[in-house]
């Protein structure tokens, strides 16, 4: 994949971040573009699926569309077609050039009409190339003004999702990262589970996976990207903003040093944990099961 110009970044020799270097240092900026550098470096080498995960973490950090554009192309040269086309797509609907271009309207509809997994490399290819001249096309002010039938993508805040009749491909997507989010929290990799959870809000910004983020930070000792992700889950959840008693723990956890010791972290992650659960409203009682018949009965 050939990065476009205004999403380059300069290669840099990217060192693996460990806990204390991050919670020293590292800003949401910073970790966001360091993640994209990587992404950018394993881009250039062919690395596609490497760049996919490192841009989408990067978007955790930094959400901007031209990470959203590179996570796209990953999944384009990677043949993810539905992922490819609802990618594109949300990106399209922050571009008004890239909507109005009938150039990118035809090759997402191309993309679109693809197998589910495209397993022909070559096309893969080509089609990637057609994205890039599309695109190549707007930046230069070269490209076809789109007809009002052409315009079928980046058009409403529906997507691709309400167009191709799949409204759950980003959100499946974002399931199955959190379904190895738990897996590797289950095995005590809190570095790998933050990894999946920053993957998984690259397609959905559910609350709970700024509070998964957000405390894995804190156990890692990462004070402000504990901070930082606290806020963000706070934000979408008011009840926990309300609380004096999370407010109080926040405090603490701001007034601990830049890299919070793992004592110091468990015991202000089990606070923060048993105040947010008095905060939330209790769960709703289950349904009661249907009455449906348990054994198969005999033939007719």
């Amino acid at each position: 994949m050939k990065a476009r110009n205004k999403h380059v970044a300069v290669g840099v020799a990217v060192v693996v971040a460990v806990a204390v270097a991050l919670g020293a240092y590292a800003s949401m900026e910073e970790r966001g573009e360091e993640l994209f550098r990587e992404g950018v470096r394993l881009a250039n080498e062919g690395e596609y699926e490497g760049a996919l995960e490192q841009f989408e973490r990067a978007m955790a950090y930094t959400p901007t569309v031209n990470v959203l554009w590179n996570i796209a192309c990953c999944h384009v040269v990677l043949g993810n077609r539905d992922l490819a086309v609802s990618c594109l797509d949300r990106y399209m609907e922050h571009d008004t050039a890239f909507q109005e271009s009938a150039e990118l309207q035809e090759v997402l509809a191309a993309i679109a009409a693809e197998p589910h997994n495209i397993p022909d490399l070559d096309r893969r290819n080509e089609l990637w190339d057609e994205v890039e001249a599309a695109s190549r096309a707007v930046e230069q002010g070269r490209a076809t003004p789109a007809t009002a039938v052409q315009r079928r993508y980046g058009v409403s805040s529906l997507g691709a999702r309400a167009k191709t009749g799949d409204a759950t491909v980003e959100s499946m997507q974002s399931q199955i990262l959190t379904a190895s989010l738990i897996e590797r929290e289950r095995a005590n990799d809190l570095e790998g589970g933050l990894a999946y959870a920053e993957r998984a809000l690259a397609y959905s910004a559910h609350p709970n996976l700024y509070w998964n983020i957000g405390s894995a930070h804190l156990l890692l000792g990462h004070r402000d990207m504990t901070l930082a992700f606290l806020d963000l889950y706070q934000q979408r959840k008011p009840q926990v903003r309300e609380s004096a008693e999370v407010q109080q723990v926040m405090s603490d956890i701001a007034d601990a040093p830049p890299t919070i010791g793992r004592e110091l972290a468990e015991r202000l992650y089990e606070r923060l944990n048993s105040a947010v659960d008095r905060a939330l409203p209790p769960s709703p009682t289950p349904r009661a099961r249907p009455p449906v018949r348990t054994d198969m009965g005999d033939e007719d």
